[in-house]
């Protein structure tokens, strides 16, 4: 029987990666179902609007049981600040019967679970994102003592839902891993206990390990921290330490 284990549903804007970092690594007995949220761009606006389609698109969980719903986007579950990631977790309960989740609720328990309170971060978001990002880790305990977007990416403009122009790099699912490590290579990590790299776009799974043994501290990503909190959440303990130190827990 497909799910005896435990039955998780995602929602996630446009792109696979989320859906492919559970399906890969999901251990025996876990069913993954998913759903897209309409995404109009990466500007605040944009990611506010998610927010606000997460009751509607949460209720087609309803048709089949799920142990969890989890909403797969790291800056779409914290834009608006301190608790607002505790304010879609609601939504999406209050619609689809099962638990809820956020990948910023996430990435906060992996904090929490490795006594972590420091960290670089790595990102593809516009400035403006990342300081709303840096605002939401430090409100909730974590200092983050260098935040950057990756450079030498293209870049793009893409209309927001106003009458601007928002500059951004290419879709994150379009970047190279091995791009990833050598920005996160280059990113200066003084006083940095850890390294996050944020948004569940970017394809992070299969480089957690080497980045850990290659910079000697802790990774955490998006959709390795959003997998690990699913499951635990779930009460399936499986550790993948492929998936870094983490996973280990």
């Amino acid at each position: 029987m497909s799910g005896w284990r435990a039955r998780i549903g995602i929602i996630s804007p446009v792109g696979e990666t989320a859906e492919r970092a559970f399906n890969m690594y999901a251990p025996e007995g876990v069913a993954i179902n998913s759903t897209k949220i309409w995404f109009p761009g990466p500007s605040e606006e944009g990611l506010i609007h998610l927010g606000e389609q997460l009751e509607s698109t949460a209720s087609i969980f309803t048709k089949h049981r799920h142990d969890l719903v989890f909403f797969a986007c790291t800056t779409g579950s914290l834009i608006k600040g301190l608790g607002y990631d505790q304010e879609c977790i609601k939504k999406i309960e209050s619609t689809s019967g099962a638990r809820g989740l956020t990948t910023s609720t996430a990435v906060l328990e992996a904090f929490s679970k490795m006594g972590i309170s420091t960290t670089a971060v790595i990102t593809p978001y516009p400035e403006s994102v990342n300081q709303a990002e840096k605002r939401f880790l430090e409100d909730n305990g974590i200092q983050v003592t260098n935040i950057q977007s990756l450079s030498g990416s293209p870049i793009k403009e893409v209309p927001n839902m106003s009458s601007g122009i928002v500059r951004i790099h290419k879709d994150a699912q379009d970047i190279e891993p091995s791009e990833l490590y050598r920005a996160a290579k280059e990113l200066e990590r003084n006083g940095a206990e850890s390294l996050f790299i944020s948004c569940a776009g970017l394809n992070t799974m299969d480089i957690i390990e080497i980045m850990e043994q290659d910079f000697g501290i802790p990774v955490i990503t998006s959709n390795q921290a959003g997998l690990w909190s699913s499951l635990r959440h779930c009460s399936v303990g499986t550790k993948i330490p492929r998936l870094g130190r983490l996973f280990t827990l």
